[in-house]
């Protein structure tokens, strides 16, 4: 976890440049900042008063607003603070799924454009091929990410040797890198960066295969995935499909803003990989 003297820091340095953020939101930046080394600059208001910051590569993001926003809103267009304003639980200690808990789901392109690419050929520069136990995938290189599943591969592989029943998981694969819309949006899916994975899709529900749209917080189908491989690819950064109310069971992505604990590399500067 980051200490306390890393979040004062990162409070004086806001303070620093004409702004101050409480506690949750400076919390959330350092997490932000620790999980994308060198992604996100200096904080800065417009001249419309909308609090900004600067990234990187010369461009600038919103990173808070100030109004109320629904759900719809944050998953359709989050600033930089809404990625992290629903926290990833630990477990599945729930009688039925919170109605809209779906954390990760807010996707600010920008970061991640920034971080991975902004074009199809600018992501594929920093794709490598890599052996994920018999398969060989397809994976982001840049911060982290490819290392990140080559260390689930290998500790999944030693769940096989005494749990081989759970193979069938792995048999199949919905895919990793794959530059595309999410279905339905103008959004991108974080396939799109080379960053999830989608295990055997006939055994990992989706929310948009479920034809009782009311029964999306029943806990059975979440309850029955295998939790000793959602363990092992959260200890290594990706969040799970399964912790969204909005569940794609299949689908893991490496997010390490979830988990402030893990240490990640930085990245180089795109055009040096």
């Amino acid at each position: 976890m980051f200490s306390p003297l890393a979040v004062v820091c990162v409070v004086l340095l806001l303070v620093c440049e004409g702004q101050s953020l409480e506690p949750g939101a400076s919390k959330a930046l350092v997490s932000l900042r620790a999980a994308y080394p060198g992604a996100i600059g200096n904080v800065f208001k417009d001249q419309q008063g909308v609090l900004r910051a600067r990234l990187r590569n010369g461009g600038e993001e919103i990173l808070r607003y100030e109004k109320q926003r629904s759900h719809a809103d944050r998953v359709a267009a989050p600033s930089l603070l809404d990625i992290l304003h629903q926290s990833y639980p630990s477990n599945l200690d729930f009688e039925a799924w919170p109605k809209n808990l779906d954390p990760g789901r807010y996707r600010n392109d920008a970061l991640l454009k920034e971080v991975y690419g902004d074009t199809k050929p600018e992501v594929e520069k920093g794709l490598v091929t890599i052996k994920f136990l018999d398969k060989s995938v397809r994976f982001q290189s840049r911060n982290g990410a490819a290392e990140a599943l080559k260390e689930v591969g290998k500790e999944v592989a030693i769940l096989l040797q005494t749990e081989p029943q759970l193979r069938k998981y792995f048999q199949e694969m919905g895919g990793t890198f794959n530059w595309r819309k999410i279905a339905g949006t103008k959004r991108l899916s974080s396939h799109s960066f080379g960053i999830a994975i989608d295990l055997n899709p006939s055994l990992g529900a989706y929310w948009k295969w479920e034809r009782d749209q009311d029964r999306l917080g029943d806990m059975k189908r979440r309850l029955a995935y295998p939790g000793k491989i959602v363990r092992i690819f959260e200890k290594h950064g990706f969040i799970w499909g399964g912790k969204w109310y909005h569940y794609d069971l299949m689908h893991f992505e490496y997010r390490p803003e979830f988990f402030p604990s893990r240490k990640v590399p930085p990245s180089p500067k795109r055009g040096a990989d």
